[in-house]
């Protein structure tokens, strides 16, 4: 039997110290103590500084890249985050501690270059309030935010940029999570699909994730997943850190580090297992494949493994934009085409009232069953802030030559693309939809 047991430590408040310790829900961090530690790491970064921010707290923060879940495995094979400092075991059994309610943010201009990847795909500016009307975009104007802040060594080049913050911030958030050790957890939580009812549905989670070179990667296992034909993870591998987030480039539709590990599909369907349903795994593919061809293969192979589970339903979840929509609209199709039932979860154009022009990028007859994730064409004015974490100035619109307006001041957006989680099809937004 495959069992993997989540021990939560919640963490109520976070202060420097004079030591680091996790105590009575208190972190006590020795910033000099825990910068230390990831020297080693700092082969392209001349500067790591760390930043605290908290819920209710007049912040923004600009520059936002990855964020990552804290969390250290005590028990069973591998460890949390497998295939970075160590073997690429797998994961998904046994105990692994989680700081909940504690966030490692990591934050750094990235260089417009042209060496990342080609057209459109470079690191924009990624924006996250903590209050005001875009607060509910991100699970995170909730949770304490530990924000690690790059100043990057000049003229190396994007993936060396890319291996050294991905490694300081996954080594930061493994060793505070460390300090939970030997500790009783507020709460224990077994997860496991072995138990299957046979009068419920069988149900697949299809999860394609972003991977269009560097900064725009998702990486299964510690290696990027271009090459990957859509492969199948029992659910625990991916709560227990085995895919980690690249992707820097679009902000709205970016999936942080955090909401694989946390994934809120993945979590509400262990929730109805046994209940309403049998949860029997997750299918693991690429979003963004180059060409209609690659799209159709990439599809049939995830309804393959779907049949083989004898999937009767099958949730559709994508990273990305326009183009990652085609792969899931294909995939909806192959499946209802064998008798798999498919639903999906999407963002949605339509301009300011959602009724305008084209409301999805792509469509198929067989996608009757999709779930609006909110509108990225929506206008929203972000006021003044009191602070800012993360730099002095935007970076914005590097198309037309770059605009670098002040981070503090009210500034107004006609679409979501610049705000952090916006138009992310994880799960996890508070938006809805409400008719009248």
């Amino acid at each position: 039997m495959v069992r993997l047991t989540r021990q939560y430590f919640d963490v109520k408040d976070v202060v420097w110290s004079t030591e680091t310790s996790f105590k009575e829900g208190i972190l006590s961090i020795h910033k000099e103590e825990l910068l230390e530690q990831v020297k080693p790491l700092m082969k392209s970064v001349t500067n790591v500084d760390l930043e605290l921010v908290k819920p209710g707290e007049d912040t923004r923060i600009i520059h936002l890249l990855d964020t990552i879940q804290p969390m250290f495995k005590v028990e069973g094979s591998g460890q949390q985050y497998s295939g970075f400092f160590g073997e690429p075991d797998t994961v998904g059994e046994g105990v692994t501690n989680l700081l909940r309610g504690l966030t490692v943010m990591e934050s750094a201009p990235l260089p417009w270059d042209d060496s990342a990847s080609s057209g459109l795909l470079y690191p924009r500016d990624a924006i996250m309030d903590m209050t005001g009307p875009i607060a509910g975009f991100t699970p995170f104007a909730e949770t304490i935010n530990l924000v690690v802040i790059y100043e990057l060594v000049e003229g190396k080049s994007s993936a060396e940029y890319d291996r050294d913050l991905r490694l300081i911030g996954l080594t930061i958030a493994q060793e505070l999570a460390k300090l939970t050790q030997g500790q009783t957890p507020d709460e224990t939580e077994v997860f496991s699909i072995d138990e299957v009812n046979p009068d419920l549905p069988n149900v697949v989670l299809v999860w394609k994730c972003q991977n269009q070179g560097v900064y725009s990667n998702t990486l299964l296992y510690g290696l990027p997943i271009d090459n990957l034909v859509p492969t199948l993870l029992h659910p625990n591998e991916l709560l227990d850190g085995c895919v980690v987030s690249g992707n820097y480039v679009w902000p709205a539709f970016k999936v942080p580090t955090y909401l694989h590990a946390n994934h809120p599909i993945l979590l509400e369907l262990y929730r109805q297992h046994g209940k309403t349903l049998n949860l029997r795994g997750v299918i693991l593919g690429r979003s963004h494949n180059p060409t209609n061809w690659h799209k159709q293969r990439s599809a049939n192979f995830c309804i393959k493994i779907a049949r083989c589970l004898k999937a009767h339903g099958l949730i559709m979840a994508w990273e990305g934009g326009g183009n990652a929509a085609v792969d899931g609209m294909l995939t909806i199709q192959a499946a209802e085409r064998v008798g798999i039932k498919a639903s999906t979860i999407t963002f949605e154009f339509g301009g300011q009232d959602g009724t305008e022009g084209i409301l999805l990028v792509d469509d198929v007859p067989e996608a009757d069953a999709v779930i609006s994730g909110g509108s990225i064409e929506k206008t929203y004015t972000l006021p003044k802030v009191s602070r800012v974490v993360g730099g002095d100035v935007l970076r914005l619109n590097k198309e037309s030559g770059g605009y670098f307006p002040p981070a503090k001041e009210s500034i107004t957006f006609d679409t979501t693309t610049q705000l952090y989680l916006s138009g992310n099809q994880a799960g996890h937004s508070k938006l809805f939809a409400e008719s009248y």
